[in-house]
C-alpha cells in the first residue's frame, strides 16, 4: 500500500459494507503508522470538480464503475480496516487530487 493506492475499507462508521478509498498520506508514513489517511470513493457522481475528483473505472485502479474521490470527506482509518489494495490511481487523477486538497485545505 502506498500513496495513490485504491483500497477497500471495511467497517466505516456510516456504512457496514466494504467501500473503496484512495490513500492520501505520504509513503514515509504509510509503511508503519497505525492509521491511514484516505478519501472515500463514491460511484454517486456529482461532477463538483472543486472537491470531487473524477476517477474513471479501469484495470489499473480496480474500480468497477466511474466514480469520484471525495476530498470533502477525508478521514483517517485504522490499518486493520484496510481489507485489500485493488489498484492504483493514475498520475492525472493524483495531480487533480493534489490540486483539490490544496483548495479544500487552503494550502
Amino acid at each position: 500500500m502506498r500513496r495513490g493506492s485504491v483500497i477497500v475499507s471495511i467497517g466505516r462508521d456510516d456504512s457496514t459494507k466494504p467501500r473503496p478509498a484512495l490513500v492520501l498520506q505520504a509513503d514515509a508514513f504509510t509503511a508503519y503508522h497505525p492509521v491511514i489517511t484516505v478519501a472515500p470513493i463514491t460511484s454517486a457522481v456529482t461532477q463538483d470538480a472543486l472537491y470531487r475528483i473524477p476517477i474513471p473505472s479501469d484495470d489499473g485502479n480496480g474500480l468497477r464503475r466511474d466514480s469520484e474521490v471525495e476530498i470533502d470527506l477525508i478521514q483517517a482509518i485504522r490499518r486493520q480496516r484496510v481489507a485489500q489494495v485493488i489498484g492504483h490511481a493514475s498520475d492525472e487523477v493524483m495531480f487533480n487530487v493534489d490540486q483539490a486538497l490544496r483548495r479544500w485545505l487552503a494550502l
